[in-house]
């Protein structure tokens, strides 16, 4: 992931989302939580939940320091459970300001959350 960008993060679940009645993903670097994004900030299909993450909240990050993903779940019949802690590298940017965004943004191209790194867009 690179620091300024609006990427989109995608969860698949072994579950469907019908059956939550909560959620929550967090972005931590160096045991330091600094983003999460609750259920309402999520966009839930049959087994995916997906956030997207604003330049702002991209670049608050620490470029060169792995982050850490998690998504944390409410079943309907209140237990909770947490995902692995997934690791991605953060990537720099040369400008460290926001671009400004004219007339309808583009649809962010999804990152997978499992697995290492990726260099390409």
């Amino acid at each position: 992931m690179r620091r300024g960008t609006t990427p989109t993060i995608v969860f698949h679940l072994p579950f469907n989302v019908s059956e939550l009645q909560n959620c929550e993903v967090y972005i931590a670097q160096k045991g330091m939580l600094r983003i999460t994004k609750a259920m309402e900030d999520c966009v839930l299909s049959e087994d995916t939940v997906a956030i997207t993450l604003s330049q702002s909240e991209t670049l608050s990050l620490k470029a060169g320091d792995r982050m850490e993903l998690q998504i944390r779940v409410v079943f309907a019949d209140g237990s909770v459970d947490a995902s692995g802690i997934v690791s991605v590298a953060e990537r720099n940017i040369l400008k460290n300001t926001e671009i400004e965004i004219s007339g309808p943004a583009p649809e962010p191209a999804p990152e997978p959350a499992e697995g290492g790194d990726t260099d390409g867009y």
